[in-house]
């Protein structure tokens, strides 16, 4: 009896995912693994990077503003586009009056160890699945999470002083 081995190519979406991995890891240094189950990439929050996650509406004021002051940094948009994630620097800890606040507003920051979906590769700006609204670059830091919350914080407030 003679045991065929048959060794077939990785399927294309594989392929696409193990490469988006790559990249991530070589240009931006970020921990970044593939999930096989739900054909995702996913990247670990709390040493590399941290994760501030928003209404969409929200977020396009969010991110304006941050463009404005120079702060911009990759923001990646849910398949369904209604929430927006805004990766950041590491943060410390966050007081936890600050986070009932964003709370309140939907606003959520990953606690450390959450792994979250990302596009799958750094120049997904269009298509169904999660995508790119402002990509990230090797030339570009992240920005500072206070700076993003803070201005989440200022914007929330003034809407709550119109309403």
């Amino acid at each position: 009896m003679t045991i065929s081995i048959t060794n077939r190519p990785a399927p294309a979406w594989l392929r696409e995912l193990a490469h988006g991995r790559d990249t991530y890891e070589e240009l931006l240094g970020w921990p970044v693994s593939v999930q096989v189950g739900t054909r995702v990439l996913i990247v670990a929050t709390g040493q590399v990077l941290d994760a501030v996650t928003m209404p969409a509406p929200l977020g396009a004021h969010v991110h304006a503003e941050l463009t404005i002051a120079m702060l911009s940094g990759p923001v990646f948009a849910d398949p369904d586009g209604r929430r927006w994630t805004f990766l950041t620097k590491p943060l410390d800890r966050i007081r936890p009056t600050i986070a009932a606040d964003l709370s309140h507003v939907r606003v959520d920051v990953a606690p450390h160890g959450a792994h979250l979906p990302i596009p799958t590769g750094p120049d997904t700006v269009s298509g169904q699945l999660w995508r790119w609204i402002e990509p990230p670059s090797p030339a570009r830091g992240l920005p500072p999470a206070y700076a993003v919350i803070g201005v989440t914080r200022r914007l929330t407030a003034q809407q709550h002083l119109a309403a």
